[in-house]
């Protein structure tokens, strides 16, 4: 079935540093919180942290759903949070595409991918964006070749604890 898929890159603002840390774990887990309870309502949610593999985006959430009104409303709910203050949108790239992460590291091709999957990977096509799902070893030539995003997938809470 196909659904439809909206990624959303995100960079950490450095005023978020300089918050006092009871505060700052107080947003991670308020924003936690909020990712969970959408992530059980429908379709999937998932978090994954480019620390260390971009320059432009700390964080990627992919977000598949078979309703376009349920894609609002996620980003309805994380804005009334008090972390997305401090969190940067860098891009947002919305398609339609089949299929759905699994656990691994996802490499992700805004324009889509020009050569043939690695072998080892796994390839999620939407009609614009590509994602290839496989070993960091794999991803990694690729994502630096195409210009992609390589992200590490962590639990909610644990992506925003690599933020800082």
């Amino acid at each position: 079935m196909a659904l439809f898929w909206a990624l959303g890159l995100f960079r950490l603002l450095p005023e978020f540093r300089r918050l006092e840390a009871e505060h700052q774990e107080h947003l991670k887990e308020e924003f936690a919180l909020c990712l969970h309870r959408f992530r059980e309502r429908a379709g999937f949610l998932k978090a994954y942290s480019l620390v260390g593999f971009s320059a432009e985006a700390d964080l990627l959430l992919f977000q598949g759903v078979g309703d376009l009104k349920a894609l609002q409303a996620f980003r309805r709910e994380a804005n009334r949070t008090r972390m997305m203050g401090f969190l940067e949108a860098r891009d947002l790239f919305l398609d339609r595409g089949e299929g759905a992460p699994g656990e691994g590291p996802l490499a992700v091709f805004p324009q889509g991918l020009k050569g043939s999957p690695p072998p080892g990977t796994r390839l999620l096509a939407g009609l614009r964006v590509a994602l290839l799902e496989g070993p960091l070893e794999a991803l990694f030539p690729v994502a630096a070749a195409e210009g992609g995003y390589l992200g590490f997938p962590r639990g909610f809470r644990e992506a925003l604890d690599d933020l800082g």
